[in-house]
């Protein structure tokens, strides 16, 4: 576990939270966006959803996500600083997330989230997104959000 100084580590969890906040909000796409660089490259296909490369892609995927879901609620903890070097780092955390889609489907995962971010003034922002598997994915998952 890296060691970072306590303002930049709770800077780095609160940039994960802000993000789960955001996502489950489902109704303020640029809050969300926001939260990462210009050029970000988010990476879910570890879960069986796509990876993408730039923000008009992942604008285009969550904007489905928010069309498609009434509800959205993710819980995380566990969260490690795996590397830390002043302006970049590395954040890891255990992540449930539920959601339930306008059809009626719902869904949840245990799954891990990996951030890597990036200092831009006096905000940390996330420029490599990742979603690991944590537990097997249920079919639901993607019956919601495959087509993205």
């Amino acid at each position: 576990m890296a060691k970072a100084p306590l303002e930049e580590r709770i800077a780095l969890e609160d940039l994960m939270i802000d993000y789960c906040y955001a996502v489950d909000k489902l109704t303020d796409i640029d809050q969300l966006l926001d939260l990462f660089t210009e050029d970000a490259v988010l990476d879910l296909s570890d879960i069986g959803l796509p990876a993408m490369h730039g923000r008009a892609e992942y604008r285009k995927f969550y904007e489905g996500v928010f069309a498609d879901m009434t509800h959205h609620t993710h819980y995380i903890s566990n969260f490690r600083l795996a590397s830390y070097e002043g302006t970049k780092a590395t954040m890891f955390a255990y992540v449930q997330g539920l959601g339930r889609s306008k059809d009626g489907n719902e869904v949840i995962v245990h799954v891990r989230y990996q951030m890597d971010c990036v200092k831009q003034g006096d905000s940390w922002k996330c420029e490599r997104y990742y979603i690991r598997g944590g537990m097997p994915m249920p079919g639901s998952l993607n019956e919601i959000h495959g087509d993205r």
